[in-house]
Protein backbone atom coordinates (compact mmCIF):
# COMPACT_ATOMS: atom_id res chain seq x y z
CA UNK A 1 0.00 0.00 0.00
CA UNK A 2 1.52 3.33 -1.04
CA UNK A 3 1.92 6.30 1.24
CA UNK A 4 -0.41 9.22 0.93
CA UNK A 5 -4.00 9.97 1.77
CA UNK A 6 -6.17 7.00 2.64
CA UNK A 7 -9.71 6.82 1.32
CA UNK A 8 -12.51 7.07 3.89
CA UNK A 9 -13.12 3.33 3.38
CA UNK A 10 -9.47 2.50 4.15
CA UNK A 11 -9.54 4.74 7.24
CA UNK A 12 -12.71 3.00 8.37
CA UNK A 13 -11.15 -0.42 7.71
CA UNK A 14 -8.12 0.55 9.83
CA UNK A 15 -10.50 1.40 12.72
CA UNK A 16 -12.25 -1.96 12.37
CA UNK A 17 -8.91 -3.82 12.39
CA UNK A 18 -7.65 -1.93 15.46
CA UNK A 19 -10.92 -2.57 17.27
CA UNK A 20 -10.82 -6.29 16.36
CA UNK A 21 -7.24 -6.67 17.64
CA UNK A 22 -8.01 -4.79 20.86
CA UNK A 23 -11.16 -6.86 21.51
CA UNK A 24 -9.48 -10.21 20.78
CA UNK A 25 -6.51 -9.45 23.06
CA UNK A 26 -8.90 -8.43 25.87
CA UNK A 27 -10.71 -11.76 25.41
CA UNK A 28 -7.36 -13.51 25.93
CA UNK A 29 -7.08 -11.77 29.32
CA UNK A 30 -3.44 -10.76 28.87
CA UNK A 31 -1.65 -7.44 28.55
CA UNK A 32 -0.79 -5.97 25.16
CA UNK A 33 2.91 -6.27 26.03
CA UNK A 34 2.53 -9.98 26.84
CA UNK A 35 0.52 -10.54 23.65
CA UNK A 36 3.19 -8.74 21.59
CA UNK A 37 5.86 -11.01 23.13
CA UNK A 38 3.85 -14.17 22.35
CA UNK A 39 3.14 -13.02 18.79
CA UNK A 40 6.76 -11.98 18.22
CA UNK A 41 5.85 -8.40 17.32
CA UNK A 42 7.50 -5.31 18.86
CA UNK A 43 5.12 -3.80 21.47
CA UNK A 44 5.31 -0.38 19.79
CA UNK A 45 4.24 -1.93 16.47
CA UNK A 46 1.28 -3.69 18.13
CA UNK A 47 0.38 -0.44 19.88
CA UNK A 48 0.28 1.32 16.48
CA UNK A 49 -2.18 -1.30 15.20
CA UNK A 50 -4.38 -1.03 18.29
CA UNK A 51 -4.42 2.77 18.16
CA UNK A 52 -5.35 2.59 14.47
CA UNK A 53 -2.23 4.53 13.46
CA UNK A 54 -0.97 1.73 11.20
CA UNK A 55 -2.47 -1.32 9.57
CA UNK A 56 -0.76 -4.71 10.08
CA UNK A 57 1.22 -6.02 7.13
CA UNK A 58 0.41 -9.58 6.01
CA UNK A 59 3.24 -11.14 8.06
CA UNK A 60 2.29 -9.48 11.34
CA UNK A 61 -1.41 -10.08 10.70
CA UNK A 62 -0.58 -13.79 10.32
CA UNK A 63 1.40 -13.74 13.61
CA UNK A 64 -1.49 -12.03 15.42
CA UNK A 65 -4.14 -14.39 14.03
CA UNK A 66 -1.98 -17.50 14.71
CA UNK A 67 -1.39 -16.37 18.31
CA UNK A 68 -5.15 -15.84 18.75
CA UNK A 69 -6.01 -19.07 16.92
CA UNK A 70 -8.32 -17.28 14.47
CA UNK A 71 -8.36 -16.44 10.75
CA UNK A 72 -6.72 -13.31 9.36
CA UNK A 73 -10.15 -12.33 8.01
CA UNK A 74 -11.48 -12.31 11.60
CA UNK A 75 -9.21 -9.31 12.19
CA UNK A 76 -8.96 -7.75 8.74
CA UNK A 77 -12.17 -8.16 6.69
CA UNK A 78 -10.23 -7.45 3.49
CA UNK A 79 -8.80 -10.99 3.74
CA UNK A 80 -12.21 -12.53 3.14
CA UNK A 81 -12.33 -14.33 -0.19
CA UNK A 82 -13.70 -12.18 -3.01
CA UNK A 83 -13.58 -9.12 -0.74
CA UNK A 84 -13.46 -5.60 -2.07
CA UNK A 85 -13.65 -2.28 -0.24
CA UNK A 86 -16.88 -1.64 -2.12
CA UNK A 87 -18.38 -4.91 -0.77
CA UNK A 88 -17.30 -4.02 2.74
CA UNK A 89 -18.79 -0.56 2.41
CA UNK A 90 -22.07 -2.00 1.06
CA UNK A 91 -22.24 -4.50 3.95
CA UNK A 92 -21.64 -1.66 6.38
CA UNK A 93 -24.42 0.41 4.77
CA UNK A 94 -26.69 -2.64 4.77
CA UNK A 95 -26.06 -3.40 8.44
CA UNK A 96 -26.83 0.28 9.17
CA UNK A 97 -30.11 -0.16 7.29
CA UNK A 98 -30.91 -3.37 9.14
CA UNK A 99 -30.27 -1.62 12.47
CA UNK A 100 -32.52 1.26 11.38
CA UNK A 101 -35.29 -1.14 10.29
CA UNK A 102 -35.05 -2.99 13.61
CA UNK A 103 -35.00 0.25 15.58
CA UNK A 104 -38.09 1.63 13.85
CA UNK A 105 -40.10 -1.60 13.67
CA UNK A 106 -39.48 -2.31 17.37
CA UNK A 107 -41.42 0.88 18.14
CA UNK A 108 -44.44 -0.27 16.14
CA UNK A 109 -47.45 -2.02 17.63
CA UNK A 110 -47.68 -5.73 16.79
CA UNK A 111 -50.19 -5.49 13.88
CA UNK A 112 -47.89 -2.94 12.19
CA UNK A 113 -44.84 -5.12 12.90
CA UNK A 114 -46.65 -7.92 11.08
CA UNK A 115 -46.99 -5.65 8.02
CA UNK A 116 -43.23 -4.95 8.11
CA UNK A 117 -42.52 -8.69 8.41
CA UNK A 118 -44.88 -9.54 5.54
CA UNK A 119 -43.30 -6.86 3.37
CA UNK A 120 -39.77 -8.07 4.17
CA UNK A 121 -40.77 -11.69 3.47
CA UNK A 122 -42.34 -10.71 0.17
CA UNK A 123 -39.23 -8.73 -0.81
CA UNK A 124 -36.99 -11.69 0.06
CA UNK A 125 -39.15 -14.02 -2.02
CA UNK A 126 -38.94 -11.67 -5.03
CA UNK A 127 -35.17 -11.36 -4.57
CA UNK A 128 -34.76 -15.16 -4.48
CA UNK A 129 -36.93 -15.58 -7.59
CA UNK A 130 -34.81 -13.01 -9.42
CA UNK A 131 -31.61 -14.82 -8.40
CA UNK A 132 -33.00 -18.17 -9.56
CA UNK A 133 -34.06 -16.63 -12.89
CA UNK A 134 -30.52 -15.38 -13.47
CA UNK A 135 -28.94 -18.70 -12.45
CA UNK A 136 -31.15 -20.97 -14.56
CA UNK A 137 -29.77 -20.74 -18.02
CA UNK A 138 -32.28 -21.28 -20.80
CA UNK A 139 -32.01 -24.56 -22.66
CA UNK A 140 -30.73 -23.81 -26.14
CA UNK A 141 -32.44 -25.80 -28.83
CA UNK A 142 -31.98 -25.35 -32.54
CA UNK A 143 -34.67 -23.21 -34.12
CA UNK A 144 -35.11 -25.74 -36.90
CA UNK A 145 -33.36 -28.66 -38.59
CA UNK A 146 -30.67 -27.00 -40.64
CA UNK A 147 -30.63 -29.75 -43.28
CA UNK A 148 -34.33 -30.20 -44.04
CA UNK A 149 -36.47 -27.73 -45.98
CA UNK A 150 -37.61 -24.80 -43.85
CA UNK A 151 -41.38 -24.88 -43.46
CA UNK A 152 -43.45 -21.79 -42.70
CA UNK A 153 -44.63 -23.52 -39.50
CA UNK A 154 -41.05 -24.05 -38.27
CA UNK A 155 -40.19 -20.48 -39.10
CA UNK A 156 -43.28 -19.13 -37.32
CA UNK A 157 -42.60 -21.31 -34.26
CA UNK A 158 -38.95 -20.22 -34.11
CA UNK A 159 -39.89 -16.57 -34.27
CA UNK A 160 -42.74 -16.98 -31.75
CA UNK A 161 -40.28 -18.44 -29.21
CA UNK A 162 -37.61 -15.84 -29.83
CA UNK A 163 -37.01 -13.02 -27.36
CA UNK A 164 -34.69 -10.04 -27.45
CA UNK A 165 -31.32 -10.22 -25.61
CA UNK A 166 -32.84 -8.67 -22.49
CA UNK A 167 -35.59 -11.32 -22.41
CA UNK A 168 -38.32 -8.99 -23.65
CA UNK A 169 -40.76 -10.59 -26.13
CA UNK A 170 -40.41 -9.41 -29.71
CA UNK A 171 -43.01 -7.16 -31.28
CA UNK A 172 -45.02 -8.47 -34.27
CA UNK A 173 -43.02 -6.17 -36.54
CA UNK A 174 -39.72 -7.56 -35.23
CA UNK A 175 -41.01 -11.11 -35.66
CA UNK A 176 -41.90 -10.45 -39.30
CA UNK A 177 -38.48 -8.89 -39.93
CA UNK A 178 -36.67 -11.85 -38.31
CA UNK A 179 -38.81 -14.34 -40.26
CA UNK A 180 -37.80 -12.60 -43.46
CA UNK A 181 -34.11 -12.58 -42.48
CA UNK A 182 -34.14 -16.24 -41.38
CA UNK A 183 -35.86 -17.30 -44.61
CA UNK A 184 -33.31 -15.33 -46.67
CA UNK A 185 -30.32 -16.74 -44.75
CA UNK A 186 -31.63 -20.30 -45.02
CA UNK A 187 -32.26 -19.96 -48.75
CA UNK A 188 -28.76 -18.50 -49.29
CA UNK A 189 -27.21 -21.46 -47.44
CA UNK A 190 -29.33 -24.13 -49.12
CA UNK A 191 -30.20 -22.64 -52.50
CA UNK A 192 -33.80 -21.81 -53.35
CA UNK A 193 -36.04 -24.85 -52.72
Amino acid sequence: MGRGTLTPQEEELKKVISNNIRTKIKEEGISQAEFARRAGIPPTTLSGYIKGVTRPNAGNLQKISDTLGILKSDIDPSYKQGYSLEDWNNNKKQSHLVKKITEISSQLEEPRQKIVLDTASSQLEEQEKAKRAVKSKPKITPLFDINSPLTDEELQEAVDEAVAFDGVPLTDREKELYKHLLREAWEEDHGKG
